[in-house]
């Protein structure tokens, strides 16, 4: 199946703020380096349209978890990305709203995840992969009603 484009575009996005600190002194040289679990994460996201004509502003922040777990030994970091979105004039104000707010964050996200995994691979310590996550909100998927797949007729 052909590829089609989406009724959501982006126009541009920036990043917004960037912190990083190894957590490490860094007196020596660092040995006997364990690789990194997944990190703890806090994330959110605020998507709101700023006009009536369908676009969309959407501002993502991603910060590492508290300091004091162990699934994240080596970093603090906090990343806060904005983005303009534009989604297709002819879609109701409903879908274009589910559209934005799914999918306006998680086109952030994938960014995000190559600027953490490009500035913590500078250190002396494996680099931060950012876990995939989902944007799509639950109570959304709640109200949809659930349909079985037909079997085709013999």
């Amino acid at each position: 199946m052909p590829a089609t484009v989406s009724h959501l575009q982006l126009l541009t996005y920036f990043l917004k703020e960037m912190h990083y600190s190894v957590k490490d002194g860094l007196e020596q040289i660092p040995e006997d380096v364990e690789s990194i679990e997944p990190v703890g994460l806090e994330i959110t996201d605020i998507t709101i349209p700023t006009n009536e004509n369908s676009d969309w502003r959407c501002e993502l922040t991603i910060e590492s978890a508290d300091s004091e777990t162990e699934s994240n030994p080596y970093y603090n970091f906090k990343i806060v990305m904005v983005g303009f979105f534009k989604t297709h004039p002819e879609m109701t104000k409903e879908h274009s709203k589910l559209l934005a707010e799914t999918n306006c964050p998680a086109v952030l996200y994938s960014t995000s995840r190559e600027i953490v995994a490009t500035v913590t691979r500078r250190s002396p310590y494996p680099a931060v992969l950012l876990p995939l996550v989902t944007f799509v909100k639950t109570a959304e998927l709640e109200k949809k009603p659930k349909t079985r797949a037909k079997k085709k007729p013999n």
